[in-house]
């Protein structure tokens, strides 16, 4: 009769879940880019972890609701059992957590399941601390106020991995990353008298694209244009991390007869 386990298992089955959409989608992450997929299938890892917070938020509020119900008439609540079953939930949650670890530092797929174990093992924790309320003092409220506790942990964590997703998915710029700052950086180059047409969006995690226009002053050489945009790449990726850009070169002249040119 314990909600807050109800809703922890719930949890833990939404997580192996993710777990297993998030290697698929590391997998699928792996494969060539082809005739179909020019970038490749680096976004694959972006919707697993968008539908992994979209379903932890569907199970939040089904705690919410039946929280509330159980508050106004709260069943009895086996503590004893709730206790064993949580800690070796926590047990089991700690330790796929600390594999984890690693990896979520680099990648948006896989933090969001690393934030998934975490959140379950938080919710062992509360769902413990439930159980020994039961067993200590009896008071059957406990157990759907720690469960409702669960469930704004839920939303708090998924909340930073669908905003992220949603900002890759809507093409915004990187997380981190100072358009005014890059700006200045393109402007400072030699010979580039302005910037336009500036793009920059992430393909998937760690990587992130480029593109934009450079007019050249009149008296650029062709020679000095190859070196701005190879300097432009060489900057771009030591101080912004971006290491995959397309730069159009719009030149007034370059000593070779033509009123525009083209460099990649």
């Amino acid at each position: 009769n314990s909600l807050a386990l109800i809703s922890d298992a719930g949890h833990n089955l939404t997580d192996a879940l993710a777990l297993a959409f998030s290697w698929a989608a590391i997998r699928m992450a792996r494969r060539a880019p082809n005739s179909s997929k020019t970038y490749g299938y680096h976004r694959a890892g972006i919707l697993a972890a968008t539908l992994n917070s979209v379903t932890l938020v569907l199970i939040a509020l089904y705690i919410f609701y039946e929280g509330l119900q159980r508050l106004l008439n709260p069943p009895p609540v086996e503590g004893w059992t709730v206790v064993g079953v949580a800690s070796i939930a926590l047990v089991v949650n700690l330790t796929v957590a600390g594999l984890l670890l690693r990896w979520s530092k680099e990648d948006l797929n896989t933090r969001s399941a690393f934030i998934h174990i975490l959140g379950d093992a938080a919710a062992s924790v509360g769902v413990i601390i439930a159980g020994l309320v039961e067993v200590v003092i009896g008071w059957r409220t406990a157990d759907p106020l720690i469960s409702m506790v669960i469930g704004l942990l839920i939303l708090y964590s998924s909340w930073g991995i669908i905003k992220e997703a949603t900002n890759i998915l809507l093409e915004g710029i990187p997380a981190g990353l100072d358009m005014v700052r890059l700006m200045r950086d393109l402007m400072a180059q030699p010979g580039v008298s302005d910037v336009h047409d500036l793009h920059v969006w992430t393909i998937g995690s760690g990587f992130q694209a480029l593109s934009c226009h450079i007019r050249m002053t009149d008296a650029t050489t062709l020679p000095e244009a190859n070196r701005t945009v190879h300097n432009i790449n060489e900057l771009l990726e030591t101080r912004h991390g971006i290491r995959h850009a397309t730069i159009q070169v719009d030149c007034q002249a370059c000593n070779i007869g033509d009123a525009y040119c083209s460099l990649e």
